[in-house]
């Protein structure tokens, strides 16, 4: 078990890099994406459009797991263990669900919560959230192992966000 936890360092430290850089640099990297106005209708909004982005990724996944029709033993709707593919389309849908809820929420938070300027890092997080779902479902297919760098590209936004706003939410008053 450590074994295969040490195995995933190689995938899961880039990513944690890229994901920091990114967000620390969002401002220089996202400057063309314009700002909402100051308003929390208009915040919330922000950040309900830029989760088109995730909600995109789940729809891939659902197309390709629709495409069951095409196989005898899927047709009927059942699972069938057997056809790896298709166990690999389902867990995929599975977790990118399980991380667009997360990101709903947090973005929703930080859309209420982030200084006006800061707010840039909602499209930043929609990147990191294509890529790392796009990567994690290629490493899927090559080794389960091979997950930890989309994961991470996925879900350490996600997880710094929750953070953030847990710490603001109960650390000390700005």
């Amino acid at each position: 078990m450590i074994r295969k936890q040490f195995l995933l360092l190689p995938g899961a430290v880039p990513a944690a890099i890229i994901a920091f850089l990114v967000c620390v640099h969002a401002a220089r990297l996202f400057g063309f994406v314009a700002l909402p106005p100051d308003d929390t209708a208009e915040r919330l909004g922000f950040a309900v459009r830029w989760l088109l982005l995730p909600g995109l990724t789940l729809w891939a996944g659902v197309q390709f797991a629709g495409r069951r029709g095409f196989y005898p033993g899927l047709i009927d709707g059942a699972r069938d263990p057997s056809n790896h593919g298709f166990e690999i389309n389902l867990r995929q849908n599975t977790n990118t669900l399980e991380q667009v809820v997360l990101a709903a929420i947090a973005w929703s938070g930080l859309a209420l919560a982030l200084p006006q300027e800061r707010l840039v890092l909602i499209p930043a997080m929609a990147f990191l959230f294509v890529a790392g779902r796009i990567t994690f479902w290629i490493g899927y297919f090559i080794n389960p192992l091979a997950r930890s760098f989309g994961m991470v590209l996925t879900a350490l936004p996600t997880i710094g966000a929750y953070a953030w706003l847990v710490w603001r939410m109960i650390g000390p008053a700005p």
